[in-house]
Protein backbone atom coordinates (compact mmCIF):
# COMPACT_ATOMS: atom_id res chain seq x y z
CA UNK A 1 0.00 0.00 0.00
CA UNK A 2 1.38 3.36 -0.93
CA UNK A 3 0.00 6.63 0.65
CA UNK A 4 0.75 9.82 -0.36
CA UNK A 5 0.04 13.71 0.97
CA UNK A 6 -0.65 17.10 -1.14
CA UNK A 7 -0.94 20.23 -0.73
CA UNK A 8 -4.79 21.00 -1.85
CA UNK A 9 -6.32 24.90 -1.10
CA UNK A 10 -9.39 25.25 0.40
CA UNK A 11 -11.79 28.45 -0.74
CA UNK A 12 -14.79 28.60 0.89
CA UNK A 13 -17.73 31.24 -0.52
CA UNK A 14 -20.77 32.45 1.08
CA UNK A 15 -22.76 35.27 1.89
CA UNK A 16 -24.07 35.09 -2.43
CA UNK A 17 -27.85 35.39 -2.82
CA UNK A 18 -30.20 32.31 -3.94
CA UNK A 19 -26.88 30.32 -3.44
CA UNK A 20 -25.65 27.73 -0.56
CA UNK A 21 -21.78 28.21 0.92
CA UNK A 22 -19.40 26.66 -2.11
CA UNK A 23 -16.43 24.95 -1.18
CA UNK A 24 -13.80 25.16 -3.45
CA UNK A 25 -10.87 22.67 -3.38
CA UNK A 26 -7.61 23.11 -5.69
CA UNK A 27 -5.17 20.87 -6.18
CA UNK A 28 -1.82 21.15 -8.40
CA UNK A 29 -0.42 17.77 -9.17
CA UNK A 30 2.60 18.96 -10.79
CA UNK A 31 3.34 21.03 -13.83
CA UNK A 32 0.36 22.23 -16.16
CA UNK A 33 -2.30 18.80 -14.16
CA UNK A 34 -4.90 19.70 -11.46
CA UNK A 35 -7.82 19.00 -9.81
CA UNK A 36 -10.54 20.73 -8.95
CA UNK A 37 -13.77 20.09 -6.89
CA UNK A 38 -16.63 22.16 -6.29
CA UNK A 39 -19.40 21.45 -3.78
CA UNK A 40 -22.65 23.64 -3.02
CA UNK A 41 -24.77 21.67 -0.45
CA UNK A 42 -25.63 18.36 -1.73
CA UNK A 43 -23.88 18.74 -5.30
CA UNK A 44 -20.75 18.30 -6.07
CA UNK A 45 -18.57 18.75 -9.34
CA UNK A 46 -15.07 17.98 -10.24
CA UNK A 47 -12.64 17.39 -12.95
CA UNK A 48 -8.73 16.62 -13.47
CA UNK A 49 -7.11 18.11 -16.75
CA UNK A 50 -3.26 16.80 -17.17
CA UNK A 51 -2.33 19.71 -20.19
CA UNK A 52 -3.32 23.08 -18.58
CA UNK A 53 -0.38 25.00 -20.92
CA UNK A 54 3.58 25.13 -19.21
CA UNK A 55 3.68 26.65 -16.04
CA UNK A 56 -0.22 27.26 -14.96
CA UNK A 57 -1.74 26.24 -12.03
CA UNK A 58 -5.27 24.86 -11.84
CA UNK A 59 -6.35 28.39 -10.30
CA UNK A 60 -4.46 30.20 -13.56
CA UNK A 61 -6.36 27.60 -15.68
CA UNK A 62 -9.74 27.79 -14.29
CA UNK A 63 -9.68 31.66 -14.84
CA UNK A 64 -8.83 31.62 -18.56
CA UNK A 65 -11.65 29.42 -19.36
CA UNK A 66 -14.89 30.43 -20.28
CA UNK A 67 -17.81 29.44 -18.15
CA UNK A 68 -19.41 26.98 -20.59
CA UNK A 69 -16.44 24.92 -21.39
CA UNK A 70 -15.66 24.40 -17.30
CA UNK A 71 -19.39 23.15 -17.14
CA UNK A 72 -19.06 20.85 -19.59
CA UNK A 73 -15.92 19.70 -18.04
CA UNK A 74 -17.40 19.35 -14.19
CA UNK A 75 -21.26 18.37 -15.46
CA UNK A 76 -20.58 15.52 -18.48
CA UNK A 77 -23.59 14.97 -19.98
CA UNK A 78 -25.25 18.03 -18.81
CA UNK A 79 -27.05 19.47 -21.51
CA UNK A 80 -27.20 23.55 -22.26
CA UNK A 81 -31.14 23.29 -23.39
CA UNK A 82 -33.63 20.95 -22.62
CA UNK A 83 -37.42 19.96 -24.20
CA UNK A 84 -39.31 23.20 -23.81
CA UNK A 85 -42.38 20.48 -22.55
CA UNK A 86 -44.53 23.56 -21.60
CA UNK A 87 -44.46 24.80 -25.17
CA UNK A 88 -44.93 21.80 -27.25
CA UNK A 89 -48.54 20.83 -27.44
CA UNK A 90 -48.98 24.75 -29.22
CA UNK A 91 -45.65 23.95 -31.44
CA UNK A 92 -46.15 20.59 -32.50
CA UNK A 93 -49.93 22.59 -33.42
CA UNK A 94 -48.55 25.05 -35.20
CA UNK A 95 -46.03 22.75 -37.14
CA UNK A 96 -49.01 20.87 -38.65
CA UNK A 97 -50.06 24.34 -39.70
CA UNK A 98 -47.01 24.69 -41.53
CA UNK A 99 -47.09 21.91 -43.40
CA UNK A 100 -50.26 22.01 -44.29
CA UNK A 101 -50.20 25.93 -45.64
CA UNK A 102 -46.72 24.63 -47.14
CA UNK A 103 -48.76 21.36 -49.38
CA UNK A 104 -46.60 19.35 -47.75
CA UNK A 105 -49.35 17.31 -46.34
CA UNK A 106 -52.71 16.76 -47.65
CA UNK A 107 -55.74 17.81 -45.94
CA UNK A 108 -56.49 14.49 -44.95
CA UNK A 109 -53.27 13.74 -43.15
CA UNK A 110 -53.53 17.62 -41.63
CA UNK A 111 -57.24 16.40 -39.98
CA UNK A 112 -55.69 12.98 -39.07
CA UNK A 113 -52.47 15.26 -37.36
CA UNK A 114 -55.01 17.80 -35.77
CA UNK A 115 -57.46 15.06 -34.63
CA UNK A 116 -54.39 12.62 -32.54
CA UNK A 117 -52.80 15.69 -31.88
CA UNK A 118 -56.10 17.04 -29.51
CA UNK A 119 -56.40 13.36 -28.28
CA UNK A 120 -52.61 13.34 -26.96
CA UNK A 121 -51.84 13.85 -23.15
CA UNK A 122 -49.31 16.49 -23.76
CA UNK A 123 -48.15 16.19 -20.18
CA UNK A 124 -46.10 12.91 -21.08
CA UNK A 125 -42.51 13.80 -22.36
CA UNK A 126 -42.54 13.59 -25.83
CA UNK A 127 -40.45 9.68 -25.96
CA UNK A 128 -44.18 8.30 -25.11
CA UNK A 129 -45.81 9.74 -28.06
CA UNK A 130 -43.09 8.71 -30.55
CA UNK A 131 -45.47 8.09 -33.33
CA UNK A 132 -47.07 11.02 -33.76
CA UNK A 133 -43.61 13.37 -33.09
CA UNK A 134 -42.75 11.50 -36.37
CA UNK A 135 -45.91 12.01 -37.84
CA UNK A 136 -45.42 16.01 -37.30
CA UNK A 137 -41.74 16.54 -37.44
CA UNK A 138 -40.57 13.46 -39.19
CA UNK A 139 -37.66 11.16 -39.23
CA UNK A 140 -35.07 12.99 -35.98
CA UNK A 141 -38.24 14.20 -34.88
CA UNK A 142 -36.41 15.05 -31.62
CA UNK A 143 -34.01 18.02 -33.15
CA UNK A 144 -37.55 19.82 -34.27
CA UNK A 145 -38.63 20.38 -30.80
CA UNK A 146 -38.84 23.40 -28.68
CA UNK A 147 -36.06 24.00 -26.28
CA UNK A 148 -35.23 26.30 -23.65
CA UNK A 149 -32.27 26.65 -21.18
CA UNK A 150 -31.50 24.05 -18.77
CA UNK A 151 -31.84 25.58 -15.14
CA UNK A 152 -29.55 22.86 -14.11
CA UNK A 153 -26.96 24.14 -16.47
CA UNK A 154 -27.87 28.04 -15.81
CA UNK A 155 -27.50 26.92 -12.52
CA UNK A 156 -23.56 25.20 -12.76
CA UNK A 157 -23.06 28.20 -14.91
CA UNK A 158 -23.44 30.70 -12.35
CA UNK A 159 -21.46 28.54 -10.06
CA UNK A 160 -18.73 28.68 -12.06
CA UNK A 161 -18.66 32.29 -12.14
CA UNK A 162 -19.22 32.94 -8.73
CA UNK A 163 -16.02 30.52 -8.22
CA UNK A 164 -14.12 32.55 -10.94
CA UNK A 165 -15.09 35.68 -9.07
CA UNK A 166 -13.70 34.15 -5.88
CA UNK A 167 -10.70 33.10 -7.23
CA UNK A 168 -9.64 36.68 -9.08
CA UNK A 169 -10.58 38.34 -5.19
CA UNK A 170 -8.70 36.08 -3.38
CA UNK A 171 -5.52 36.05 -5.56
Amino acid sequence: MKIETSQVTKIVISGVDDLDPLHVFLEDFGPARGKITITCFDECWTNFWSAMGAGRTIRDFFLSCDHHYLAGKLATGLKRDVVDTDALEAHALAHIFKLRRAKDIQKDTARDLFDRHQMNDWSLPPEHNSDLMYDIYGDEWWYDLPEKPNHQYVYLCRIVDTVKEALRQAA
